[in-house]
């Protein structure tokens, strides 16, 4: 079941380390950490993106998709 929430990685630098994420519950995760900057509009989306994946309502490539936007809008820097 985890196979179908997966996606190409993503390694994105958090709390002065970097993390790479595979999968829907990775972006999660990582969206609820204590260390994530800001929770700003793209946040919310890439987490309703989450919640959505879980519904079947979403593909992880939009998981992705989300998370990187949040990503940029965080200044945090990634290699997709």
């Amino acid at each position: 079941m985890e196979n179908r929430r997966t996606f190409r990685p993503v390694s994105v630098e958090v709390g002065g380390r970097y993390r790479i994420v595979t999968t829907v519950m990775d972006v999660g995760k990582l969206l609820l950490l204590d260390e994530w900057p800001d929770h700003r509009r793209a946040w919310w989306r890439a987490e309703m993106a989450v919640l959505d994946a879980f519904n079947d309502a979403a593909e992880p490539e939009e998981v992705r998709s989300a998370f990187l936007v949040a990503a940029d809008e965080a200044h945090l820097q990634y290699l997709a």
